[in-house]
């Protein structure tokens, strides 16, 4: 009997949000793939932005968040909760993933609350209290919803390096691991140690998202099979120690004539997995990737079609509206067309990420009562994009619209697009049509971003 897990690495270099971040962008496969949560941020600081970036140590390939923000900008726990569940509704969070949301950012309030002994709603947010925090907190919700990992799978942790030492902080110098995250490591029991780093690897979000999405933890890795993983870097450079951690996806084989064994109390926790590397040829495709990278934004993508000849237009509305209000695929094209014995008949395709397959396998089968489709991976280049806000001052009020900007490899914009429900919302609250706000904005947006 085979069972699906998900092995979070953090045994050498510990955890931070934007690692987290960036091992499950790494694990997709996209740049991109975060894109909606951080544009959903701009409302709340316009000079917000995100880079992702191909990075390398030590014979470790994976990615990097390298983020600009005001950090002037901090919230108190009251605002912080207000705007996490504003962009967990805003990027439509399912109710599980907006809980696992919710509840990170709970552990982290709990925590600084009795490091302080002061009620929650009295505490002075510091680090944790910007907006960055709410980006790795929701991210990791919408990435693990993306990639398909909250439904179908157990989640499992190494025993997490903290780091040793000391380290400066806007409360001074802090022995390390700092008290919040002191706090988080015994109220949740999480396995830690110390570790080969001498500073903090461990922060208080990214030990607020170990303890809420695992409460398993592994020393070892025998029988662990690897099907997929991916590996996230922090910013730090601890030298020739590489500041990263990986997120793995595969599953622990368990002979069927095994029988459980209740091991002592102190052992709950604990596991054995075993960790199989890799393909050879891995790596040499993720070279040819990053070349590709220098010039386009490239990413592979499934294509999921079947034909259908005895289904109506209500089932087939109903396929479209699933697929895509769930965020489980790029797009659904249904063509009409003719089959066999000259029917008339549909074809349905799918575009998705990899890791979409299953689930979507599954909804067009049952939804379509079709027995069987078909998938292909593709390979695709895209113009880069990024995410701007403009101010339009209506009747002496100001309005801020997220704008999307794509532009070829040399610079040049091919496509200035206000997003649709920013400026409904606008319109709504003007009477201006929408006819008539697009090429104001877009004006706008091409004298802010030549």
């Amino acid at each position: 009997m085979a069972k699906k897990q998900v092995l979070i690495d953090v045994a050498n270099a510990g955890a931070s949000g934007d690692m987290f971040l960036s091992a499950l962008i790494d694990l997709i496969g996209e740049d991109d793939a975060l894109l909606p949560v951080a544009a959903s941020l701009l409302i709340y600081d316009p000079s917000f932005r995100l880079a992702v970036v191909s990075m390398s140590h030590s014979g470790h390939t994976g990615r990097q968040l390298q983020i600009t923000r005001n950090s002037a900008i901090r919230l108190d726990p009251d605002s912080m909760m207000e705007v996490l569940m504003a962009v967990a509704e805003e990027v439509e969070l399912t109710p599980r993933a907006k809980n696992l949301a919710k509840d990170t950012l709970t552990i982290i309030f709990e925590a600084e609350s009795r490091a302080h002994n002061k009620p929650i709603s009295d505490l002075t947010l510091h680090e944790t209290g910007s907006i960055d925090t709410i980006l790795d907190i929701v991210g990791t919700a919408f990435l693990l919803e993306r990639a398909g990992l909250l439904e179908d799978a157990d989640f499992v942790a190494t025993r997490v390096a903290v780091g040793s030492g000391s380290i400066t902080t806007e409360h001074g110098e802090l022995e390390v691991p700092v008290p919040a995250v002191a706090e988080i490591l015994v109220a949740h029991d999480v396995l830690f140690h110390n570790g080969d780093a001498k500073t903090e690897v461990l922060t208080p979000t990214g030990a607020a998202l170990i303890a809420a999405i695992t409460k398993v933890y592994v020393d070892s890795y025998d029988d662990f099979i690897t099907q997929n993983q991916g590996i996230g870097f922090g910013s730090r450079d601890l030298g020739k120690l590489p500041n990263m951690m990986r997120i793995v996806v595969g599953e622990v084989v368990v002979q069927e004539d095994e029988k459980p064994v209740s091991p002592p109390k102190e052992d709950t926790k604990k596991t054995t997995v075993k960790e199989e590397k890799p393909a050879a040829d891995s790596k040499s495709k993720a070279e040819e990737r990053i070349d590709v990278l220098d010039e386009w934004n490239a990413d592979e993508v499934i294509v999921i079609e079947t034909n259908v000849d005895d289904v109506d237009g209500e089932i087939l509305g109903n396929l479209f509206d699933t697929l895509l209000e769930e965020g489980l695929a790029y797009d659904v094209i249904i063509i009409p067309a003719f089959g066999k014995k000259n029917r008339p008949c549909f074809l349905v395709k799918v575009i998705a990420t990899k890791t979409g397959l299953k689930s979507i396998a599954e909804i067009m089968i049952r939804h379509l009562g079709t027995i069987g489709i078909r998938y292909t991976t593709w390979q695709r280049l895209k113009a880069a994009r990024e995410t701007i806000v403009c101010r339009l001052e209506i009747d002496d009020k100001e309005y801020m619209i997220r704008v999307k900007i794509s532009r070829t490899t040399d610079g040049s914009i091919i496509n200035i697009k206000p997003e649709a429900d920013d400026m409904e919302r606008v319109s709504r609250e003007t009477g201006i049509p929408i006819r008539e706000l697009k090429p104001r904005i877009a004006m706008q947006a091409h004298a802010v971003t030549e």
